[in-house]
Formats: C-alpha cells, sequence, structure tokens
C-alpha cells in the first residue's frame, strides 16, 4: 500500500485521502466535477440567497404626505420640538420612531373608514388619536399597536371605535362651531 500516515495530537493524517479521486490506480471517480486538465478550475456557483442582500422595505409615505391631518414631519417637529439641539443620533432614532407612528396610524384610519364612512378620517382622523396628556401629544406605539388591535378584533363593538369615533365627532363640531 502506497498510503502513509502520521499522527499529530490526535489526528491521523492518511496520504491517501489527498490522492486525486479520479486516479485510474485506485479505479475509483469523483463525485465533484473536476477541471479538465489544462483549464483553472472554478469555485461552485453559491446559491441565489447567498449572493444577494436581504430585502429592505422602504418607507411607503413621502414625509410630508398628509394623512388624517398629520404626517410624518409634523410628527418629527413635535417629537424634536422639546429637544433644544438634538444630536444627529437623537434625530436619528427620532425620525425611525416617527416613521413607525405614523405606519400605525395610518392602518388604524383606513381601518376606520371601512368602518365608520362618515367620519372625517382622511382628513382629521390622525387628530383623533392625539394624547394631550403627554408632552408631545402623541400617543406611545405601544398604545397604538393595542388600538389597532382592538379594532382588527372587534371591529364596530370594539373599544377604540367608539373612543375614536367620539373624538372625530367631537373636533368635527368644534371646528363646525368656531366657524360660525
Amino acid at each position: 500500500d502506497s498510503t502513509s500516515s502520521s499522527t499529530y495530537e490526535g489526528f491521523t493524517y492518511t496520504s491517501d485521502l489527498v490522492e486525486d479521486s479520479t486516479s485510474s490506480e485506485r479505479g475509483t471517480t469523483s463525485l465533484l466535477p473536476q477541471p479538465i486538465l489544462g483549464e483553472q478550475a472554478t469555485p461552485p456557483a453559491l446559491p441565489e440567497a447567498v449572493n444577494q442582500a436581504q430585502p429592505t422595505t422602504s418607507f411607503p409615505f413621502q414625509s410630508n404626505e398628509i394623512i388624517g391631518g398629520d404626517s410624518v414631519e409634523a410628527i418629527e417637529r413635535r417629537l424634536l420640538g422639546r429637544i433644544l439641539s438634538p444630536s444627529a443620533y437623537e434625530i436619528k432614532m427620532t425620525r425611525i420612531q416617527v416613521e413607525d407612528l405614523f405606519e400605525v396610524k395610518v392602518e388604524i384610519i383606513r381601518k376606520m373608514l371601512g368602518l365608520h364612512r362618515r367620519g372625517d378620517w382622511m382628513g382629521r382622523g390622525a387628530r383623533a388619536l392625539d394624547n394631550p396628556r403627554t408632552t408631545t401629544g402623541e400617543e406611545s406605539l405601544e398604545r397604538l399597536f393595542h388600538m389597532l388591535g382592538d379594532l382588527q378584533q372587534n371591529n364596530l363593538q370594539s373599544a377604540t371605535f367608539r373612543q375614536l369615533v367620539e373624538r372625530v365627532l367631537l373636533r368635527t363640531d368644534a371646528i363646525q362651531h368656531s366657524a360660525t
């Protein structure tokens, strides 16, 4: 036998493991494709998913797009307005928070639009989601998600539905009375 072996810290190296597997001397062929004599071997192609970056979801709204009487820019001004001189980090983190808040507000407004067609949801719906008890006037993201879940699960019977209808109607009445 032409094989030789040596032992290194518990591992045995056998030279026949590195012999050309297409060797006619051993009578075996490799299962892996071998380069033709004289050609450069190319590495096997990687699966398509490995070569591509994970898809990113871009924010679906423009900064100045007004939905329900609110926009990303308006929310951002309210949140950053409490900071005298925000750092780049604070601005970036606020922007992420603002986009999340706006997306959930839009989902709630669209749900309410389908449930209560008489309300001015596209004009004033986001204002019904304000929270005057906070320094920024914004409801927390957690609370907005809770409201959305309540609407999705209970529709017209949800406490959120009744609360928002009341707020939109009160705002509409207040605006009409102030105009006269």
